[in-house]
């Protein structure tokens, strides 16, 4: 008899705090990327989630050119190409010693860094 009214009283208990949990799960990021988030775009580019990048903290750390034309970019450790986002700026182009990045009107180029370790 014990034993039955311990599992009533738990079942009790248990369907009470699922009644009071009815709202919305809400994800807690702590400071990470969501994984339920898309990488990729609609039209295939990449998608950066770094909206907070500041210009002063974009380095062009390499660059890869393809006699194609699909040059390849590393900026703070990310391959990019024409179209993906880097922070808030959207790759224009890619060349030899430089990329080129646009904001709406605001265009910014960040030159590769020779001799750097």
């Amino acid at each position: 008899m014990k034993n039955l009214l311990l599992c009533l009283l738990c079942v009790v208990a248990v369907s009470a705090v699922f009644a009071q949990d009815n709202q919305a799960f809400v994800y807690n990021e702590h400071g990470k990327r969501d994984p339920f988030a898309p990488l990729v775009s609609p039209n295939g580019s990449l998608i950066s989630y770094d909206s907070n990048i500041a210009v002063s903290d974009m380095s062009l750390e390499g660059v890869v050119i393809d006699p194609q034309g699909k040059n390849l970019a590393i900026i703070n450790g990310k391959i990019v190409k024409s179209g993906d986002l880097v922070g808030l700026y959207t790759v224009e182009s890619i060349a030899n010693d430089h990329v080129n990045l646009m904001n709406g009107k605001e265009h910014l180029t960040v030159k590769l860094k020779k001799g750097e370790v």
